[in-house]
């Protein structure tokens, strides 16, 4: 690829995605041996600004920089108040999870550039879903090992099993805990026959967010694209490994993101008419899949739980609330809530910040979507632009029940939308959005009801 070759910061970029998201470092000894995390980071952020000098690319903010900047520094600011041992770690964990942002963000200025990061972004969430559904078809085995947080922390031995019980048996070491899971490639396994990944999607409900949204939505983006009868079979078979694959990861949240993001296609096409045989279609799939029984609804009650106190927490210190990440010191669980997480661990400035990000990227992509509806040759914008609307919804609907803050997913997303604005200015410099007097107080209108709402339901819930 042409651009591949003449923007220095894509190499690393590529290489972030694929390193932060499939973890090949985990699964190879050999590549433990370097900090390819950190390497890779600081290639990027050179790259970037050897481009900028360069002149091959244009040092041009995005609509959420000033935003995106506030909030980090107030995570900071909150932790050398709260938590000032901690201080030096929070600020390297941060300033990754920003240059991450920021060189996705303003590194990608051209379509061209933007559909090759697409494609490793694709390409990376595509591994996952392939790892993911030949764990969910391959056979049980027993996994031994420590129990922690509901997890067996350990490795299948491989004796073939179909319930918990028999890995028990003949076989078993002393003082391991026994679970019968599918086992996978690359050291992975179920979790209550659920396929998950490892890393940062070792959760199965994480996993299915990050096919619905890298995978799921912009494989429909590429089958438009390239509109050849066996390039379409090939993305629309991909597609339906995707779907099954959060099939199997029995997500309630997932399995709706994985019918919304088709569902944004079909009413961007068909209009709100739409919705009626669409969710008559989609009302049998929510019935099949996912949780149920025992499980899920104590899954539920620990959900409510930590909401409600994560509420204690803002009330005790609405300012600065807990100090980012450091729910899990004052409660057995994470948040499962990513808006819960935010106002509890960072306060009311840190809540309305986080907000700020999330509607200045939706405003973003309706602004540009509406401006260039009837602009000749802007295919390719309006294709990706409704591709990354329909992750964004995805995304947004399941982090009410992820604690996604701080999780690279979300902010890789978000660098995505802001992608997306540089390329579209490239061609279009009037293309403007900003954070308008109007807009702020609709955010902090947002936030105020969210806190509000919360208390009211988790009551109605018995919490």
């Amino acid at each position: 690829m042409v651009w591949f070759e003449r923007l220095f910061a894509i190499p690393g970029i590529a290489a972030l995605i694929v390193f932060i998201l499939a973890r090949p470092q985990e699964s190879f000894p050999l590549l433990q041996r370097v900090p390819f995390l950190h390497v890779f980071t600081v290639l990027a952020v050179i790259g970037w600004v050897i481009d900028v000098r360069l002149r091959r690319l244009q040092p041009i903010a995005t609509p959420t920089l000033p935003w995106v900047i506030g909030f980090f520094l107030w995570a900071l600011l909150g932790t050398a108040v709260l938590l000032p041992d901690q201080l030096m770690g929070r600020t390297l964990e941060l300033v990754s999870l920003f240059a991450l942002y920021g060189t996705i963000a303003h590194a990608v200025q051209r379509f061209r550039t933007f559909q090759l990061v697409a494609g490793v972004l694709t390409a990376t969430c595509l591994f996952i879903a392939l790892i993911c559904f030949h764990q969910g078809m391959s056979e049980k085995q027993c996994v031994g090992g420590e129990e922690s947080a509901g997890d067996i922390t350990g490795k299948p031995d491989g004796r073939v099993c179909e319930t918990n019980e028999e890995c028990r048996g003949p076989g078993a070491e002393p003082g391991f805990e026994y679970r019968c899971e599918h086992v996978g490639l690359l050291g992975t396994y179920s979790i209550d026959e659920r396929v998950r990944y490892r890393g940062e999607l070792h959760d199965p409900n994480e996993v299915s967010l990050t096919i619905c949204a890298g995978a799921l939505s912009l494989l429909i983006a590429f089958a438009i694209r390239k509109r050849k009868p066996h390039a379409v079979l090939f993305y629309g078979l991909a597609a339906a490994i995707a779907f099954y694959t959060v099939f199997m990861t029995q997500s309630r949240g997932g399995l709706v993101a994985a019918l919304l993001v088709p569902g944004i296609y079909i009413v961007r096409r068909y209009g709100l008419k739409a919705m009626i045989p669409a969710a008559a279609i989609a009302l049998p799939v929510l019935m099949l899949g996912g949780r149920s029984g025992e499980n899920a609804e104590q899954s539920t009650l620990e959900r409510y739980e930590a909401w409600s106190t994560g509420l204690s927490m803002f009330k005790r210190n609405p300012i600065f609330g807990v100090g980012a990440r450091q729910f899990a010191e004052h409660h057995y669980l994470t948040a499962h809530n990513t808006f819960v997480l935010a106002f509890s661990e960072l306060g009311f400035p840190g809540f309305v910040l986080f907000m700020a990000v999330l509607y200045l990227s939706f405003k973003s992509l309706v602004v540009g979507l509406l401006q260039l509806r009837n602009v000749p040759g802007s295919d390719a914008a309006t294709t990706w632009g409704l591709a990354l609307l329909a992750s964004m919804a995805g995304i947004v609907f399941q982090i009410n029940t992820l604690s996604f803050a701080y999780h690279s997913v979300m902010w890789i997303f978000f660098a995505m939308v802001g992608a997306w604005c540089g390329a579209i200015r490239h061609h279009m410099p009037s293309f403007q959005v900003r954070m308008t007097w109007r807009d702020f107080f609709i955010v902090i209108a947002l936030s105020l009801a969210y806190l509000g709402g919360l208390p009211l339901f988790l009551r109605y819930k018995g919490f």
